[in-house]
């Protein structure tokens, strides 16, 4: 096995490509940059008529994602499915729980903890032993797989066993500083790096009052100033090495009220209330900020979609590709939200998430 720096460098170089290989299945190509030259010819003839040619640009060689598409010639398409899913376990045990077989058998390409599954139980309940748990399930995957986590802060701090409390997204905003919000997602890097985990699945960018179910998760009900203060939190994940997520798309700050975790929430905004509110912060942080992942979620989006919930939706997820050109990954919330099912029965094994 690599030791120290080696196996650092081998993390870092296969989680760039794994991240390509996710971009690569999830995002359409941009088409192929055309351009006009003119090319006169050297002898002047009788009519002085000029020739046209077209010209395919060459493309800039990139090494990382030639060899993420080296990677991915090799793969059987059960195993680029498999890098598409992220898996929820229960329990702290790796091997009863099923998480070794999941990566090390079955290569899902992703992982989630949380302490509501137990996962930071004895004997994980030290930082050490969760770092070991984080190291060892990399050291087991073909490619060393995305390792998440909700570190939103305040009710959501899914952090908080090893480290404390931290502040939720409303605190960050009443600080009145931006940069609050940048250096406590440069603080909440440097922990998750230090349980071994390498993707944050944060920060809400729903826009309401403190008044809905998501309280003090939602920054503000000014779709500016969401923008400002999770673009700045998101900005200090991806700063300082951990890719970020914006959630929950299209929006539930303005839903009825319904927690997608027991039934489908819906949205009756008109389109142009939606992008004038709840897409506005989507819209400015995504040309601002290069978030590299945005969640959707359980939600009916009436103007969008009103017959699919939204991370099932064709034309959602369209929106957010071409009306507000999102080129990152895509990621669902939990498949075991009774949101997405609505009235019928779910699945009884554990439903991953998919990116």
């Amino acid at each position: 096995m690599l030791k120290g720096s080696a196996v650092h460098k081998k993390r870092s170089i296969l989680y760039s490509l794994f991240l390509l290989s996710c971009i690569c299945l999830l995002s359409s190509c941009s088409p192929s940059l055309n351009v006009s030259s003119n090319n006169s010819s050297s002898n002047s003839n009788s009519t002085g008529d000029s020739s046209h040619a077209i010209v395919k640009a060459t493309p800039t060689p990139d090494p990382i994602k030639d060899q993420a598409q080296l990677i991915l010639n090799k793969m059987s398409q059960n195993d680029k499915l498999a890098q598409m899913i992220m898996v929820e376990f229960i329990g702290s045990d790796y091997t009863a729980s099923g998480l070794q077989q999941m990566v090390a058998q079955q290569h899902v390409g992703s992982f989630l903890y949380q302490d509501s599954d137990q996962n930071f139980t004895w004997p994980n309940n030290t930082l050490d032993a969760i770092h070991a748990f984080s190291a060892k399930a990399t050291a087991d995957a073909p490619i060393p797989p995305l390792i998440a986590l909700d570190q939103e802060g305040g009710t959501v701090s899914k952090t908080s066993t090893f480290f404390g409390p931290t502040p939720s997204a409303e605190q960050l905003t009443q600080s009145g500083d931006p940069n609050t919000a940048y250096n406590q997602a440069k603080t909440d890097v440097s922990q998750l790096k230090q349980m071994g985990v390498n993707t944050n699945l944060a920060p809400v960018v729903d826009v309401g009052p403190d008044t809905t179910i998501y309280g003090p998760r939602i920054f503000s009900d000014n779709p500016d100033t969401v923008a400002t203060y999770a673009g700045a939190f998101i900005k200090g994940l991806q700063d300082n090495g951990i890719p970020g997520t914006l959630k929950h798309f299209p929006g539930l700050g303005s839903s009825d009220g319904v927690d997608p975790h027991v039934g489908l929430p819906s949205v009756t905004k008109s389109i142009d209330d939606l992008k004038k509110v709840d897409f506005l912060p989507y819209q400015k942080i995504i040309q601002q900020d290069n978030p590299a992942m945005v969640m959707t979620t359980d939600v009916a989006n009436q103007a969008l979609d009103p017959n699919v919930p939204a991370e099932l939706s064709p034309k959602v997820i369209s929106y957010l590709r071409h009306t507000l050109n999102f080129n990152g990954v895509i990621i669902t919330d939990g498949l075991y939200m009774e949101g997405l099912y609505n009235g019928i029965a779910r699945p009884t094994i554990n439903s991953p998430r998919y990116v």
